[in-house]
């Protein structure tokens, strides 16, 4: 089936505008080759227009009960959790059957207005559910929210445009970012469920600070269509709970190949019975420390207090630990990853949000949205996201892209560099974060603070940000507390679509810290 139409959908550009994109690209065609070149995009664009034509593959909403709501008001959300309240009914009975669930608002849900915690217009509104929003739907939860965070997911939540989520442990705290809504709303017992997403650390950091379990699944398990992306080798959506148990089921509803993810992996991977780990115990298991998340990552005193009882609370349930396992890259991991994060970006923001190699399904409508916002609005763009797009660009023009291309064979190193110290062990363990949450700014920032403010994001990020360049599933569990009685976590590491072994370990542990 094919919509003819008697005009073309596309206006072909002009002999000037083909001149002008040339330049773009240090083109100087001469006249000649000018006249060729306009003929020749006229016909590529004409080519275009039967693409318009074509129908697309459908994809049917399964749950039609939607009310997109509206913004909370204060009473409702004493510690800033929300962005919009909404309700979105799924299936009547299923694993999750009436069970709340939170979804961080740069996540689709159909018919909810998304804002990727910014203010531009013109607001998302997607058409489709990410693919974990329609599991979830199916397996019976109310979707009752849609929760805070950066701006575009860019920090630890202090620069969201509705302002900063507080940690319900002491709302003077963060939560950590960038899945800061999400993990407060758990936390405080707003909703059962919450669902993040992690391309740094941003489901493990905020599940940590506010003494909750958070799950970075190995990459390609659980799909990410639906997310506002960062870099498809990077981004992961993840479950966070109160219990390890909840966790486990809520990962076993999302996990599993979806023909429009994005993600590439060497294999079509399925869930896991991840809730049956809960009886295993860890009695034999080879834990390894990694000896370069400690001190050499800057864990302060109270961290290390913690981490040390957390080892010998396994060490009593059975497990030999293994207190030097080197990982040599682990410290220098956060500035290639940032580089390798700011060259997907760059990518995304040059495509509004499409991306480059991948065989994944888009959201037409958030596209036209993203370019919308980013053309009219591109000044209120998080500083974050405008000095990657700047660095990027500088890299790629003055230093013809070497030091970007160095970063990625940095990566794959430090890939080869984990699985190395994964190889004679069963899982590896850190402190999930080096320090506790960070004091909330009380007013405005001065010009230039933010920025400032920025280093301790790159501190949070000191453990977490590793694996999201490895692709290895990271459980963060509770694990005691630090300074100012703030929560504190374990994070557990297992090879490639290593779940169960994570979550082996995590209620293991969690059942001896009761």
């Amino acid at each position: 089936m094919f919509r003819t139409r008697a005009v073309g959908y596309l206006r072909p550009p002009t002999k000037e505008d083909v001149a002008n994109y040339a330049a773009r690209h240090s083109l100087h065609p001469t006249a000649w080759e000018l006249e060729e070149l306009v003929v020749a995009v006229e016909a590529s664009i004409e080519g275009f227009n039967r693409i318009e034509e074509l129908d697309e593959p459908e994809v049917v909403l399964h749950h039609h009960v939607r009310d997109p709501g509206r913004p909370p008001i204060a009473s409702e959300d004493p510690y800033n959790a929300f962005i919009r309240l909404c309700e979105v009914r799924g299936a009547p009975d299923g694993p999750l059957a009436g069970k709340t669930v939170a979804v961080k608002d740069c996540i689709a849900v159909a018919g909810v207005p998304m804002t990727n915690g910014g203010r531009r217009t013109p607001t998302v509104v997607p058409l489709e559910d990410a693919v974990v929003v329609e599991r979830l739907l199916d397996a019976g939860v109310v979707i009752t929210g849609k929760t805070n965070l950066e701006d575009l997911a860019l920090g630890l939540g202090e620069g969201s445009a509705f302002g900063a989520s507080r940690n319900p442990h002491n709302p003077r705290y963060s939560t950590g970012g960038s899945s800061s809504g999400s993990a407060a709303a758990v936390a405080a017992g707003m909703v059962d469920l919450a669902l993040g997403a992690d391309e740094a650390g941003s489901v493990r950091i905020p599940s940590a600070w506010c003494g909750l379990v958070g799950m970075k699944a190995t990459h390609g398990l659980v799909p990410s269509y639906g997310l506002t992306y960062m870099d498809h080798t990077v981004d992961h959506i993840g479950p966070i709970t109160k219990t390890v148990h909840d966790n486990a089921l809520m990962l076993e509803v999302m996990a599993g190949h979806d023909w429009r993810d994005p993600q590439w992996v060497r294999a079509t991977p399925s869930p896991g019975d991840y809730r049956a780990q809960a009886s295993r115990g860890v009695s034999g298991l080879r834990i390894g420390v990694v000896a370069e998340a400690l001190e050499p990552s800057g864990c302060t005193p109270d961290v290390m207090v913690a981490f040390e009882k957390s080892l010998s609370v396994l060490s009593g349930l059975g497990a030999t630990v293994i207190e030097e396992v080197s990982v040599p890259l682990w410290t220098d991991a956060p500035v290639f990853g940032l580089a390798m994060t700011s060259l997907g970006l760059y990518g995304m923001a040059l495509t509004h949000g499409i991306g480059f190699g991948h065989l994944g399904r888009v959201d037409p409508t958030v596209v036209a949205a993203w370019a919308a916002q980013t053309m009219l609005m591109a000044d209120d763009l998080p500083s974050m996201l405008k000095s990657m797009l700047i660095t990027t660009d500088y890299l790629l023009v003055h230093y013809q892209g070497v030091p970007l291309a160095k970063a990625q064979n940095l990566r794959l190193e430090f890939r080869r560099q984990m699985a190395a110290a994964l190889r004679d062990v069963d899982v590896l363990v850190t402190p999930t974060t080096t320090t506790v949450a960070f004091e909330l700014l009380d007013r405005r920032a001065e010009p230039g603070e933010m920025a400032q403010r920025m280093g301790i994001a790159m501190a949070a990020i000191a453990n977490t940000i590793q694996l999201d360049l490895t692709g290895n599933p990271a459980l963060t569990v509770p694990c005691g507390t630090g300074a100012h009685d703030l929560p504190l976590g374990l994070q557990i590491v297992a090879p490639h679509f290593g779940e169960e072994l994570c979550y082996q370990v995590g209620f293991a542990f969690e059942a001896a810290m009761r």
